[in-house]
């Protein structure tokens, strides 16, 4: 029983078809099958049950799934352990992150990181808060950024920064004014990530507390759309600036602080593991960008705790 044979099974168990499961990983279907015979003939059991629409687990399958996982973890957390006593920063690591920030943190961090440490070996998963938690959960992430409001059960977090959020909507829609009132939403047409994206819920939990009323017109877990359709005019999106910032600067948006509505940012790892060199001087560089950010002004909105 290998690493890989392990990664292959829990593959092919949550996509439920080995077709899917090379695709995705990048491995052709004859070789994937055999790793899974190996590894069926190793333990003296058989794992999946095969039909025409797929494979599903047999009692022994879901046995091995449960525990895979740990074993998987554990793996890496031991070689987090035994690579710190190394000179040289290598490894793997895996992180997820919003896709709001993109612009201000993720690209100069990727960049940045791979410039200073090119042996280890990073994938980058981007995704909305919910996703990225249950990743962390299921170990298929060694770290990532989600935002507060998430369950924290089961992990180690750290705060990181919190963001205001802005009305935003087509050049020259929105006055220059350095905020504006929550209850001034209830008057425009909003565009807005679909529930139960958590910033929704938080937009959605303030207003409701507030007895304000609001009116969606359009639901989308894009920022991209969310930005494009705002500056087309088709109504106004409530974002973090990071998720605007582009639009922003390009002319494109226009975009005011909402007052008292700010959601905090988090980064999240397992309970269960100890992170390594990579991981350390990952979050070393992240929040040296941010502050960086933050002091230079170039993330307006950013607000980072005194230590």
């Amino acid at each position: 029983m290998t690493p890989r044979q392990l990664k292959y099974f829990l593959r092919i168990s949550e996509l439920k078809s080995f077709t899917k499961a090379a695709a995705v990983l990048h491995v052709a279907q004859p070789a994937l099958s055999r790793q899974i015979q190996q590894l069926e003939a190793d333990l003296g059991v058989q794992l999946f049950i095969r039909s025409d629409s797929g494979v599903t687990l047999t009692d022994a399958g879901r046995a091995l799934s449960s525990r895979a996982v740990k074993l998987l973890d554990h793996l890496a957390s031991v070689r987090d352990e035994i690579s710190s006593y190394s000179d040289e920063i290598h490894g793997q690591l895996k992180f997820g992150i919003p896709p709001s920030f993109f612009d201000l943190l993720t690209s100069p961090l990727i960049q940045q990181y791979r410039a200073q440490f090119p042996a280890v070996e990073l994938t980058i998963i981007e995704d909305i808060s919910s996703t990225i938690h249950e990743l962390i959960l299921n170990g298929r992430l060694d770290i990532g950024i989600v935002l507060s409001i998430e369950s924290m059960n089961g992990l180690t977090h750290k705060y990181l920064f919190d963001e205001q959020l802005f009305i935003a909507g087509a050049h020259g829609l929105l006055d220059d004014e350095k905020s504006m009132p929550l209850e001034a939403i209830s008057s425009r047409p909003l565009i807005l990530t679909q529930q139960p994206n958590s910033m929704r819920v938080i937009l959605e939990d303030v207003l409701r507390a507030r007895n304000i009323s609001h009116h969606v017109v359009l639901e989308t877990n894009s920022t991209r759309l969310q930005s494009e359709m705002a500056a087309a005019g088709l109504g106004f999106t409530v974002l973090a600036y990071s998720a605007i910032s582009k639009e922003i600067e390009s002319g494109k948006l226009s975009a005011t602080p909402l007052e008292d509505l700010k959601v905090t940012w988090t980064l999240v790892y397992s309970k269960d593991r100890e992170l390594g060199n990579a991981a350390q001087q990952f979050i070393e560089l992240l929040l040296e960008l941010t502050v960086e950010r933050s002091k230079t002004g170039k993330w307006p909105g950013l607000t980072m705790r005194a230590a």
